[in-house]
């Protein structure tokens, strides 16, 4: 199966995969930022989630308990939708998921250069 047929892929189980990968990479997004902050070496460069990041229940509502009501509402919603609902659906959660994708490299990049200069 090449990117063009994954990308293309407009099944409901297709799209509860990506978006279950996007929850999970934006809770590892979360995790890999604060482990970094408390180094003291890094701050958070998102300027509207600076004061969100650092509240431990306010970063766990915004990072993990509001994505995964949203996860699970569009979840509900998948049943009635059409196939081109669908491929929408599908790409943009797989548009999520690489951005946070990239997001996790630049933190596993921190974490090595951390780890070089020890």
């Amino acid at each position: 199966m090449n990117i063009s047929t994954l990308w293309r892929d407009d099944s409901a189980l297709s799209t509860k995969k990506r978006l279950f990968l996007l929850f999970m990479l934006n809770v590892s997004d979360w995790i890999c930022t604060l482990a970094l902050l408390r180094t003291g070496l890094f701050r958070e460069a998102n300027p509207l989630m600076r004061g969100v990041i650092e509240n431990l229940w306010l970063g766990l509502l915004v990072k993990a308990v509001l994505p995964l009501s949203l996860i699970i509402f569009a979840v509900t919603k998948l049943k009635g939708a059409d196939r081109r609902q669908l491929l929408l659906s599908n790409n943009i959660a797989l548009a999520g998921v690489a951005v946070y994708f990239l997001l996790n490299v630049y933190h596993i990049v921190c974490f090595a250069l951390l780890r070089a200069a020890h």
